[in-house]
């Protein structure tokens, strides 16, 4: 799942039959920033309002008791990010775990011809890397800033260190990993049971839920993204996407600002998706 521009015209899907895509539709992924960020001179503390409520209201970290917060988060660094900017490479080494305090990013595994697939979109409270960085593996892919945002950086092996000392809080990892897995499998059937229009209607909606632009208005997205980016998420091309928008706009079901989905009517594409409610929508 994230930011209002459009990503270069070389990203192009790949068509199977009619109107359906390929599941596996490759794209360019020369559109992100090849850099790594660079260090950040931040310090964390739980001083920080952001960081002591996101780490009390996540699934794993909120199970350690206040103690243990302050423990993971010495030696901790907040990191800004800007969009579009790497985080990490699939293969790198797992020496830390992150948690978003602002803005979204993407998960993504490069293929061999230079594309890419998106897995998954992590927004404020998720982390990213928890898995790897407990089995002491390498990244098992890449992760790139959807939208201007911050990081939480914790140390890899202050981060085994504190779960070690909580088995409450490794069986929490376990319950978060098995949901991400669910997530992944629903993905791949949705590839091959749902047709392009099921498929994008459900990733917007899935976007919707994960970013409002205001709790209390349901419909507005709070992240902005280009026809491109759609279609990476929903596994189809570009002009798909922007036949099947135009469509939905003339329909009323959405508004759009500048090509990019501002507004939806959730009610009208949980009808196309199939979807009365998206488990999913909760990035951790």
């Amino acid at each position: 799942m994230p930011v209002p521009n459009e990503l270069p015209t070389g990203r192009r899907g790949r068509h199977v039959a009619g109107d359906d895509i390929d599941p596996a539709v490759i794209y360019s992924a020369a559109a992100y920033d090849a850099q790594p960020i660079p260090t950040a001179a931040e310090a964390a503390t739980d001083a920080d309002p952001t960081v002591r409520r996101l780490i009390a209201a996540h699934p794993a970290l909120g199970t350690l008791p206040r103690h243990e917060h302050r423990t993971l988060l010495r030696g901790s660094r907040i990191r800004p990010l800007k969009r579009q900017e790497l985080i990490f490479r699939q293969g790198d080494a797992a020496s830390s775990v992150a948690l978003v305090l602002e803005g979204f990013v993407k998960l993504s595994v490069p293929l061999a011809d230079g594309g890419e697939l998106v897995l998954d979109i992590a927004g404020p409270g998720a982390c990213i890397g928890e898995i790897s960085v407990l089995h002491a593996r390498t990244r098992g892919a890449d992760a790139a800033a959807l939208a201007p945002g911050r990081l939480l950086i914790i140390d890899a092996r202050q981060f085994r260190q504190t779960f070690d000392r909580m088995p409450e809080g490794l069986l929490a990892l376990l319950r978060l990993a098995s949901r991400k897995l669910q997530r992944a499998t629903g993905q791949l059937i949705d590839s091959r049971a749902r047709s392009a229009l099921a498929r994008l209607a459900k990733t917007v909606l899935q976007v919707a839920r994960l970013a409002p632009s205001d709790p209390h208005h349901p419909g507005g997205l709070g992240l902005r993204l280009s026809q491109g980016e759609w279609g990476l998420m929903a596994g189809m091309s570009r002009e798909l996407v922007n036949k099947h928008l135009g469509v939905w706009r003339d329909a009323g079901w959405i508004s759009l600002s500048g090509g990019t989905v501002t507004s939806v009517d959730i009610a009208a594409l949980e009808g196309i998706s199939g979807d009365d409610q998206d488990g999913d929508a909760d990035p951790g």
